[in-house]
């Protein structure tokens, strides 16, 4: 990262590896039964919510997913991908792979069951050996898996922490083609496939999180939006909730990352995963032009051909091998292993209460940072740490308090999640600013703004007295990007990105 001024916030070192050590703790024991399930709320630190109310849960929330129209693929039913046949479970040995076809998803399910102390080193080679290739047995259009019944689905695992149910969405999608890089960096390269500038590869897993309040299962807290190897967290308040409780969810050409609202060119990928800190990553265009197929269908959770599957009931939820050979065939027969592995070893599944921000660990039930929410796409935060410190640990619905954002003609924003409120779109420009309503003497403001190719994220304090104290942000024009102010004064932190060219 590179800050011009800086007051250094972040989860210590000890506590991120007890939230990841921690998880897996749990995670074990949920995989004895030693933890207790049900259709009703537990007193525990992690309960398995009872199958049908975890299918209710799904039901109600299950997101409203929106393609670009450059996309090829579609959310696949695990089932009828591996019922084609074409594929094969294979072993990484020191002379080469050991594989054999795969039949049928029942001998799938029991490979998976018997791989054993070699769990790590099997994997699901996909048919195929150029991008083109990678398609099911029926086509619709230029698509290379059409998203229709019975084929395709999109899978859930719903668990109670802190009071709150937590409902975890993924979806696979049968290749990973994002080809794009930053200068001077071939795709096909080690360097480039290592640090995540450009991603090909067999097999893909993506989703989101869906978190209710305390108290209140049939409202929508926040939301979790996967993008590449971040989490990030968005108040309901911002987002456009079919219904009322389901997220609509745009994915990314090619890369399928998920994000909370539209982008049809210049995209990048969180600046959370900026390369060195210093240069924004590109992204495939996410415009939402085309919706999933079995959106508008009314979905009984795990009914025969449904499009929502509980993962609980799935033999390979937990297998630890990678859903792909990797980058193989398809881009220039490198053997780097990137394909993602299965839901059940993934932190997210694990541990949902906790997303991930600048490779660090934000959980539930401790007090959150303001910069956790300002995740791609946001251009303003406004947030009261003791208010959401307060939230995150209580048991009981709290007063989301006075925060509130004003965007020129735009409707007042105000908080739902109790301590944070944020506005979606681009980075702000020069002459552009908003109002921000304070809380009291502790209201944060964060700012993402933009100026020839020239990206900052300021934060600012100590601006107000009191609730319902005003604080005007402006953006002007400046010598290294642009210049934010707060009621005239500046940030007491920034950081500073460039735009890849």
């Amino acid at each position: 990262m590179n800050w011009k001024r800086t007051a250094a916030i972040g989860i210590p070192v000890a506590f991120l590896a007890g939230c990841v050590v921690g998880g897996l703790v749990i995670f074990g024991l949920h995989q004895k039964n030693l933890l207790p399930g049900g259709g009703t709320r537990q007193p525990a630190a992690y309960s398995e919510v009872g199958d049908v109310l975890a299918g209710k849960l799904a039901e109600r929330f299950r997101p409203w997913l929106k393609f670009d129209n450059g996309e090829l693929w579609r959310p696949l039913n695990v089932s009828y991908l591996l019922d084609e046949g074409d594929h094969e479970f294979c072993t990484r040995m020191e002379g080469g792979p050991e594989c054999r076809p795969i039949e049928d998803a029942k001998e799938f399910d029991r490979l998976t069951r018997r791989a054993g102390a070699l769990g790590p080193a099997t994997y699901l080679n996909i048919a195929g050996g150029s991008v083109d290739q990678y398609h099911g047995p029926e086509r619709c259009g230029k698509l290379l898996d059409c998203g229709k019944k019975p084929r395709s689905a999109i899978y859930y695992h719903v668990i109670e922490s802190n009071d709150r149910f937590y409902i975890d969405y993924w979806w696979f999608l049968r290749f990973n083609h994002f080809p794009r890089s930053v200068p001077s960096v071939s795709c096909l390269s080690h360097k480039a496939l290592e640090a995540d500038v450009c991603d090909e590869h067999e097999g893909d897993w993506e989703g989101m999180t869906v978190v209710t309040p305390p108290d209140k299962d049939e409202e929508v807290d926040y939301v979790v939006y996967a993008a590449h190897k971040g989490t990030f967290r968005y108040t309901a308040s911002q987002l456009r909730l079919r219904g009322g409780t389901r997220p609509t969810v745009y994915v990314a050409q090619g890369s399928h990352a998920s994000y909370p609202e539209q982008c049809d060119g210049g995209c990048s990928q969180p600046p959370a995963l900026a390369v060195d800190g210093l240069v924004d990553l590109p992204e495939s265009n996410f415009d939402g032009g085309k919706e999933w197929a079995r959106n508008r269908e009314p979905c009984v959770p795990n009914a025969p051909d449904s499009c929502l599957e509980s993962l609980s009931s799935q033999a390979w939820t937990t297998w630890p091998g990678r859903w792909g050979a990797g980058c193989g065939d398809a881009c220039g027969k490198t053997d780097f292993d990137n394909s993602p592995h299965s839901p059940g070893v993934q932190t997210r599944y694990q541990t949902p209460w906790c997303s991930s921000q600048s490779g660090t660990l934000t959980c539930d039930g401790r007090a959150l940072r303001c910069s956790d929410w300002l995740g791609p796409r946001v251009v303003a935060v406004a947030c009261d740490p003791p208010t959401l410190a307060e939230a995150a640990q209580a048991t009981n619905a709290t007063a989301p308090g006075k925060l509130a954002l004003v965007f020129g003609e735009k409707p007042r924003l105000v908080a739902t999640t109790p301590g944070v409120v944020q506005e979606l779109g681009r980075p702000l420009h020069p002459g552009a600013g908003f109002t921000a309503i304070a809380d009291g003497s502790t209201t944060q403001v964060l700012v993402r703004a933009e100026e020839n190719g020239i990206v900052v994220e300021d934060r600012f304090s100590k601006l107000a007295q009191q609730a319902g104290d005003r604080i005007a942000v402006a953006v002007s024009h400046g010598t290294d990007g642009p210049t934010v102010t707060a009621n005239g004064k500046p940030p007491v932190e920034e950081r500073i990105l460039a735009e890849a060219p």
